[in-house]
């Protein structure tokens, strides 16, 4: 009876990885001189929705339900989490190129009717990425009255994460595993502009997926950060509150090259946060509230993201 509960259950639920928290990595503004940093970040995001479950199931209290194709059964609350914790390197290598990578270590967790169903942590997928400086008026012509930064990257995700998480003998959907099991290419973009202590900026992270050693492929995406602040303080001491909006866009993935038009769609957040300089530490957070989930019908609706992080800057200025 468990094993068969536990094969309805990964087959039934959600199949999709819809955040880009397990499938990605989140690229924010930076509003701050390019310098050689090392810094440990945390990313939360919280997704709920509902799913059906049979009146079999020990995960149901109640004793009634309808029918799905034959098969009673009962709409329940279903949540989701995925927290990552990142060390990542953000090193300067010349004037105009940067070295970015990072290891993380991610948990997945799903409940079914408030009954935890998987809790699992591991190392997840490792990426590095290579970003070239196109613009940097401050560089170029001194202290001009307006500065601009531009940088472009590209680099490559590495399936260091499992993905091959099972219960029972079942093996648990995308979504819920530690990696992707895939060689993915990243792309970037980011492009802020500053005026005396006010700036805004615009980055984004486009990811293009291949497929495992299973035939799934997970959606490409792109996901994008905007936001304006204002620093506030000395050299030794400021910060830097923050508002703007954050948006992801996941394609339809593929099992063996077929799509599955019950994934993939849109998110957009609001993003509201802080970043505090002291002496050679920087430290960030950032609440992002979802306030459009327009998804696939397999994907669970993200409710909400925190991401928090510090970093030491290597250099002496």
């Amino acid at each position: 009876m468990t094993r068969i509960l536990a094969a309805w259950l990964w087959l039934c639920l959600p199949l999709v990885a819809g955040a880009c928290d397990v499938c990605g990595i989140f690229l924010g503004v930076q509003p701050n001189d390019r310098r050689s940093t090392i810094g440990l970040f945390y990313r939360s995001r919280v997704m709920e929705g509902t799913t059906q479950v049979p009146l079999s199931s020990p995960v149901l209290r109640a004793k009634h339900g309808g029918h799905v194709i034959g098969v009673p059964h009962k709409v329940v609350p279903m949540t989701e989490l995925v927290n990552v914790a990142e060390l990542r390197a953000d090193l300067r290598l010349s004037d105009r190129f940067f070295l970015l990578a990072s290891v993380p270590l991610t948990n997945t967790y799903r409940s079914v009717n408030n009954y935890r169903v998987l809790d699992a942590y591991g190392l997840g997928d490792a990426f590095a990425m290579l970003r070239y400086q196109l613009l940097n008026s401050k560089f170029d012509e001194g202290e001009p009255k307006l500065v601009h930064r531009l940088l472009v990257g590209a680099g490559v995700k590495a399936p260091l994460g499992r993905n091959d998480l099972r219960v029972d003998d079942e093996l648990v959907s995308p979504d819920v595993q530690l990696g992707t099991g895939s060689w993915d290419i990243l792309t970037s973009l980011e492009y802020s502009v500053r005026k005396g202590r006010t700036g805004g900026g615009v980055s984004a992270l486009g990811r293009f997926n291949t497929a495992n050693a299973e035939g799934y492929q997970l959606g490409h995406g792109i996901s994008t950060t905007a936001e304006v602040f204002h620093r506030i303080g000395n050299d030794t001491l400021s910060f830097a509150p923050a508002i703007g909006a954050y948006a992801e866009w996941m394609g339809h993935d593929h099992v063996k090259g077929v799509a599955d038009h019950g994934t993939g769609g849109t998110t957009v957040f609001s993003h509201t946060g802080v970043r505090v300089w002291w002496k050679r530490y920087s430290f960030s957070a950032y609440y992002q509230h979802a306030l459009l989930n327009n998804e696939g019908e397999f994907i669970t609706p993200t409710r909400q993201r925190i991401v928090v992080g510090l970093t030491y800057n290597i250099n002496n200025n």
